[in-house]
């Protein structure tokens, strides 16, 4: 504590013993440090990392750990939405009609980045305006991203760059980001 003797009450005050006791006390455990690092590793979601992040993902109801469908199957270049999950016609499977599932456990930044995004279409009214400036607030720093509505039923994530696999996941397949009821959400990469 900073200073022990506003914690003492007045009648108490003058007991030598009692002073010897709380400032060795206050000397060999220092609550300040604690709190410090407390406030930069869980409170703060700007600097949380590990467990703190994995409270922040509660919070806002959003797992660490992201189920991804692996969709390397047989296919042409013209269905390669820069995602890395498209094959060439001799490199893939055969589709089964169900699409195998597996984990992707997020990095401490892209956990923090999906949280964010989770966060943010919690506040989110679900309108296009909304909806582009969360996209250019995550992910503005790599390229162009936006959102269009390709029809009455369909809206369409755009983005310019090449998708990291977090990015992929984050975008693609996380759910975590905004859509307005009755409407299919599909994503498209565009040449810069």
């Amino acid at each position: 504590m900073r200073d022990v003797s506003e914690t003492i009450l007045a009648q108490y005050a003058a007991s030598p013993r009692l002073r010897m006791i709380l400032d060795g006390f206050n000397q060999s455990i220092d609550p300040q440090n604690i709190i410090d690092q407390w406030y930069q590793r869980v409170f703060s979601l700007e600097t949380a990392s590990g467990w703190g992040l994995d409270v922040w993902g509660r919070i806002v109801g959003i797992a660490r750990v992201i189920p991804v469908a692996k969709t390397e199957y047989l296919g042409f270049e013209e269905a390669d939405d820069r995602s890395g999950t498209a094959r060439p016609m001799n490199d893939g499977v055969f589709y089964r009609g169900t699409a195998v599932t597996s984990g992707f456990a997020l990095t401490d930044d892209a956990y923090r980045q999906l949280i964010m995004a989770k966060a943010a279409a919690n506040l989110c009214s679900g309108s296009i305006a909304d909806i582009n400036a969360i996209l250019m607030t995550l992910f503005g720093a790599y390229g162009d991203i936006w959102v269009e509505e390709t029809s009455a039923t369909t809206m369409t994530i755009c983005y310019s760059w090449d998708l990291t696999p977090a990015q992929s996941t984050i975008i693609v397949t996380s759910k975590a980001l905004p859509r307005p009821s009755g409407l299919r959400l599909t994503y498209r990469y565009v040449a810069p």
